[in-house]
């Protein structure tokens, strides 16, 4: 991977939030829930957008949403400090428990330390959200880390 030194990861602000849904409309990632209850993420080279990452936030637990980079950057080992650095995130605000949803890049979350685990055992506010509940198909694959 490049020099981590030359990415730079931000809060996806009013002035980049447009691109990041950009990029997740590129990659096919559900985009029509995206309100202030998500944090949006970019990952930036030279102030562009190479790849993104979102957060819903609860007490114990959170959703790690969209974790894309842009075609061209892909094989660099982005997507891999993007989900590093949503888990530092949760851990800095005491998150014991993150998880997610997938339907493409189980292998992927499988080689981060995350589990495959049953819709049953998810938490309550983890099924609450529409990515849960709505937006992510029922055949999507629920998969669970301990940050602990």
């Amino acid at each position: 991977m490049n020099e981590i030194a030359e990415y730079k990861f931000v809060v996806a602000d009013d002035g980049l939030k447009q691109e990041v849904v950009e990029l997740l409309r590129q990659n096919n990632l559900p985009v029509t829930d995206l309100d202030d209850g998500k944090i949006l993420f970019a990952l930036l080279q030279k102030d562009k957008i190479v790849g993104t990452g979102g957060l819903e936030l609860f007490n114990q637990c959170a959703l790690i949403r969209s974790i894309t980079v842009e075609t061209g950057s892909r094989g660099k080992g982005l997507g891999k400090l993007i989900s590093r650095e949503l888990e530092k995130i949760c851990r800095e605000r005491g998150i014991d428990w993150v998880y997610l949803l997938t339907t493409t890049a189980k292998d992927f979350f499988i080689n981060q330390g995350y589990r495959v685990i049953s819709r049953e055992d998810v938490p309550l506010p983890i099924k609450t959200t529409s990515e849960f509940s709505s937006v992510c198909p029922s055949s999507a694959i629920v998969m669970a880390k301990s940050l602990a």
